[in-house]
């Protein structure tokens, strides 16, 4: 299993701002540059969280995938969690919370992943802390925008 956690402190944003670009998933393909289709389903709002299903569409150089997610926003807490167990994965699981501080927002972003294939596993693992970087880095341009 590939785990890694990551703190950021992003200026000129506001945590509402963030918490609301990463549960925006739908639009995920306007700016995520490995995502090419997003639906979403099964949308429920309850005590202030909301619930949904997306169904993603990842293209890598190696391989294109679908794989389907679990997402629960809490905007009381400003925190997002994110699951799933559909190939490519074995399992994800993923939690954004975003801190408003005096001049930045703290960001943290951590995740856990297993993949089906051990060698997509291997292949993920080289550019682990990479991918998820850039995945903090084109959220914080999104909210930028």
């Amino acid at each position: 299993m590939l785990k890694k956690t990551l703190t950021k402190n992003v200026y000129d944003c506001r945590a509402n701002d963030l918490l609301n670009v990463v549960a925006d998933v739908k639009s995920y393909t306007n700016f995520i540059p490995f995502c090419s289709d997003v639906e979403i389903y099964d949308r429920s709002i309850s005590d202030e969280i909301e619930y949904f299903s997306a169904l993603l569409s990842i293209n890598f150089k190696f391989s294109s995938e679908n794989f389907e997610t679990k997402v629960a926003v809490d905007r009381k807490s400003n925190t997002i969690s994110i699951s799933g167990d559909t190939k490519p994965f074995k399992s994800m699981i993923a939690d954004w919370s975003f801190i408003e501080k005096e001049n930045f927002c703290e960001v943290t972003f951590s995740i856990a992943v297993s993949f089906s294939s051990f060698i997509k596993e291997k292949i993920v693992s080289i550019s682990f802390e990479k991918i998820a970087l850039n995945v903090i880095d084109a959220f914080e341009r999104r909210a930028r925008e």
